[in-house]
């Protein structure tokens, strides 16, 4: 089984969309905060027509809900919400910020709506760290907490690479 191919680059043409799918990418990371909601409806329509899934990454409630007052109903597959700073495409290395919009009120009228989307988290996952009920600080308590609030995944990048490159 080949697992599925989830092309993270930023998308802003459709022709990127086309060269994805050439090099074998099954679903798309479209950014909601640097895209008009035109472009968004218009990029995960092609999308569609290439039998790509199309998950849509916010970074803040704003975002989320304009998604939620824009988004046609099965326009998209899954959210990423993301812990990136989008003005500087740095990471919050807290998670406050994604457990900050998992925890909103926005979130739970997607929820309401939107029963059957995934919601993952993205940004840094499996590298910051919380404390669980012991005190104890683990990427894992992290973990623990996003699923708490709401989200279905994760995806892990640099989570499961060392630090070091010696490591390597």
């Amino acid at each position: 089984v080949v697992p599925p191919i989830l092309a993270s680059d930023l998308l802003l043409y459709p022709y990127q969309l086309y060269k994805m799918r050439l090099a074998g990418a099954d679903a798309v990371n479209l950014v909601v905060g640097a895209l008009a909601t035109k472009d968004l409806i218009y990029l995960t329509k092609i999308a569609k027509s290439l039998q790509m899934q199309s998950l849509l990454m916010v970074t803040s409630t704003v975002q989320l809900d304009n998604l939620l007052k824009a988004m046609p109903s099965g326009g998209y597959d899954g959210i990423i919400v993301s812990n990136r700073e989008l003005e500087d495409f740095s990471f919050d290395m807290t998670g406050q910020q994604a457990l900050n919009i998992l925890k909103s009120d926005v979130m739970k009228e997607f929820r309401d709506k939107q029963k059957e989307i995934p919601i993952l988290v993205d940004g840094r996952v499996g590298i910051i760290k919380a404390k669980d009920e012991a005190g104890n600080e683990s990427p894992d308590a992290y973990i623990q907490q996003v699923k708490e609030a709401g989200a279905t995944g994760a995806i892990v990048g640099g989570g499961i690479v060392p630090d070091t490159p010696d490591s390597w």
